[in-house]
C-alpha cells in the first residue's frame, strides 16, 4: 500500500477538491487528535489528508512534492474542476510521452498531474 500523505490548512477546500473535483471515493474522515480524511486512488494507493490548522510546524525545506493520479476519467475531474473553481493550466491533452491529462494546484498549491494512458494522438 502506498499512501500520499498531503498536509492541509484547508481541509474542507481540500476535501472537496480531491472527492468532488478529482472524483476520489472517501474512504474515512476524522476529528480525534487532529483532523484528516483518507482516500482511494487505488486498489494499492490512498492520499491523506491532515490537517496543520493550530499545529506549531517547524520550518522544514521544501521537497517539491507533487502527485500524479492515473484516475481515468480525465475528462470529467476536468470539468468537475473548473465547475469548482479550479484553474487547470491547460484542458487536457495528449503529452509526448502517450498519456492524455492536465495539470492543476490543488488548494495547498500541490502540484496535480491528473492522466490516464493512452496512444500517441489518441
Amino acid at each position: 500500500m502506498c499512501v500520499f500523505v498531503v498536509p492541509t490548512r484547508e481541509l474542507v477546500a481540500s476535501v472537496r477538491f480531491y472527492r468532488e473535483g478529482l472524483g476520489l471515493d472517501l474512504l474515512e474522515e476524522w476529528s480525534d487528535h487532529g483532523r484528516g480524511a483518507l482516500f482511494a486512488l487505488s486498489e494499492h494507493a490512498q492520499v491523506e489528508l491532515v490537517e496543520l490548522a493550530g499545529v506549531e510546524t517547524v520550518a522544514e525545506p521544501r521537497s517539491g512534492l507533487g502527485l500524479q493520479l492515473a484516475i481515468g476519467m480525465v475528462d470529467v475531474a476536468y470539468t468537475r474542476l473548473l465547475k469548482q473553481k479550479f484553474q487547470a493550466k491547460a484542458p487536457p491533452r495528449v503529452r509526448p510521452w502517450g498519456m492524455r491529462g492536465f495539470s492543476v494546484l490543488d488548494p495547498n498549491g500541490i502540484p496535480i498531474n491528473i492522466l490516464r494512458a493512452c496512444t500517441v494522438g489518441g
